[in-house]
């Protein structure tokens, strides 16, 4: 399943130089970034970015509503997909943890404990809501300026199509070093507002991590979990992304199934 997850990672992480240069050739059948993104006509938009369009126009247009009718059906029945096997900031930390393993830097994974998860809950929902209140006041889309995918997409259409790149990049490498040095996945955890704004949207009956009620107790899905999870317990957590790393690492699943992805 990791190999598929990873293959599915890159497809997503192409469109971020291939749309700017096909565009750059005159050829707009797809255009638009990860924010917003136009496939022959056909409008695919990220819901957060929509719902700071509402909060900032105050102004409900039927085209907004449809364009996040794909994302929204994607994570209602599929759960947040999205973070763990297209975004591409995910992408890029999962490869920051496996530099951190080749160089033998300290491992800032810390152990699962149930008031880490529930701080990390409460962390990325004050961050919404305050951004929230901050485009409801200010008219700051701050939520669209402080995401990594949507800087990476963002500049990477400057880059490619205009050859420069603006000041908003430097919030990537402050982030790459606290990632490496200072903490673990620190921005999946208690500041992304896209994960928190996609796990609002899903519901128990959304795919999840489900547990057949018995096994070793090895904990190696535990350990393995990228969100600091028990997938034995926190299967319908707001933090779970779907990555199915305990799925695929759980050794009791060699023998009968333990750990498997549900939906109702």
């Amino acid at each position: 399943m990791q190999k598929i997850r990873k293959i599915v990672q890159f497809i997503f992480l192409a469109p971020l130089f291939v749309v700017p240069i096909l565009n750059l050739l005159e050829i707009y059948f797809i255009k638009g970034t990860y924010i917003s993104l136009d496939v022959g006509g056909l409008s695919i938009s990220d819901p957060v970015a929509i719902l700071q369009a509402l909060f900032l126009s105050q102004h409900v247009r039927p085209i907004m509503l449809v364009s996040v009718l794909i994302p929204s059906l994607i994570v209602i029945f599929f759960g947040r997909l999205w973070c763990s096997w297209a975004c591409p900031y995910y992408l890029m930390m999962d490869g920051f943890e496996s530099l951190r393993k080749k160089l033998k830097l300290k491992n800032k994974k810390p152990e699962y404990k149930k008031e880490i998860h529930e701080k990390a809950n409460i962390s990325r929902l004050t961050v919404f809501i305050i951004s929230l209140i901050i485009v409801g006041i200010l008219g700051i889309p701050v939520m669209y300026l402080i995401s990594p995918p949507s800087i990476m997409s963002s500049q990477a259409v400057l880059l490619i199509k205009y050859t420069y790149v603006t000041t908003e990049l430097i919030l990537l490498p402050i982030l790459i070093i606290v990632e490496l040095f200072f903490g673990y996945r620190i921005w999946c955890r208690y500041v992304c507002p896209t994960g928190t704004c996609l796990s609002l949207m899903q519901t128990k009956y959304s795919m999840h991590v489900e547990y057949s009620g018995q096994c070793s107790n090895c904990g190696v899905c535990t350990k393995i979990c990228p969100m600091v999870l028990d997938p034995r317990k926190d299967g319908l957590s707001s933090a779970c992304n779907n990555c199915g790393e305990c799925i695929s690492h759980c050794t009791d699943n060699k023998k009968k199934q333990t750990l498997y992805f549900k939906s109702h």
